[in-house]
């Protein structure tokens, strides 16, 4: 596991939580026991804000309609899942999971549209992981 420090963030209000995308193309995986946890002094505490022990494969999701909602998601977190690649998305990117506050829009930079995304680039299964900041 790696570990980034990002810096001070605003806390938001609230996370929606997409396995898949509604955006994006889509992973071609199974994802289970996701885990989102607040991390205290680099240190992840498991009192869960989001966890999901089943095994699901990835679908087009719909906007507005979210897996989850995260209220109050915290600024330093852990995030862990477990991902079986079933295959790849040669021509596009392949969304796993994305946590956001009111979309995707154009600008993964800005904190709140990726808190965070987590896909593989095309025609691997290597990660790509972004986050905006304030």
């Amino acid at each position: 596991a790696s570990q980034v420090t990002i810096g001070t963030r605003t806390q938001l209000d609230r996370v929606n939580v997409y396995i898949g995308s509604p955006w994006h193309r889509l992973a071609n995986a199974v994802i289970s026991d996701i885990g989102f946890i607040e991390a205290v002094d680099s240190t992840p505490t498991f009192v869960s804000n989001y966890f999901y022990s089943g095994s699901k494969q990835i679908e087009r999701s719909v906007e507005g309609q979210p897996d989850a909602v995260v209220i109050s998601p915290p600024t330093d977190y852990s995030l862990r899942f477990t991902i079986e690649p079933k295959g790849v998305i040669d021509d596009s990117y392949g969304t796993i999971i994305h946590f956001t506050t009111h979309g995707n829009c154009c600008d993964y930079r800005e904190y709140g549209n990726r808190v965070p995304a987590i896909l593989f680039l095309a025609g691997t299964t290597n990660l790509y992981i972004c986050t905006g900041d304030d």
